[in-house]
């Protein structure tokens, strides 16, 4: 009897369809909602290798042979290698080398040092690094000088 006349009470109707309605929007908003992950998502690795001809060509200077280069940018660093051989008959006593890197344009963007280290003997060959913070990917040429 007493639920019949809760039917009967207007109040007690739009308490209820209210309630009703709260229930339906929050299952479908469960069902809707796109959950975000705690964690952030991990930073794709962005690993750049410049393959521009006059860049990685192979050069000669003062007897030093310049070849394997390379310049490859991994997320904000920059990083120029080469492998560096004596052609001369005898030891070659420059320690380094500027290395510039120039845009399509012929300007200069940047210059590297080059450390070959001291008295590379005939036939030797080693391996320079130079690195820079920063994207080098508008870097076409490059020019190698003793440094100053």
């Amino acid at each position: 009897m007493k639920f019949k006349e809760a039917f009967k009470n207007k109040r007690f109707l739009c308490i209820l369809v209210i309630c009703i309605l709260l229930i339906v929007l929050i299952v479908v908003s469960a069902f809707l909602y796109k959950k975000e992950p705690l964690a952030p998502a991990k930073e794709e690795k962005r690993i750049y290798a410049n393959t521009s001809a006059n860049l990685i060509k192979d050069e000669t200077y003062e007897g030093l042979e310049f070849t394997n280069i390379a310049l490859i940018t991994d997320k904000e660093y920059s990083t120029f290698t080469a492998s560096v051989t004596n052609k001369k008959e005898e030891v070659n006593n420059i320690e380094n080398v500027d290395i510039i890197l120039k845009d399509k344009k012929g300007n200069n963007v940047i210059t590297l040092l080059g450390n070959i280290g001291k008295n590379l003997k005939p036939g030797e060959t080693r391996t320079i690094t130079a690195s820079t913070k920063g994207e080098l990917k508008g870097v076409v040429a490059k020019e190698i000088n003793q440094k100053k």
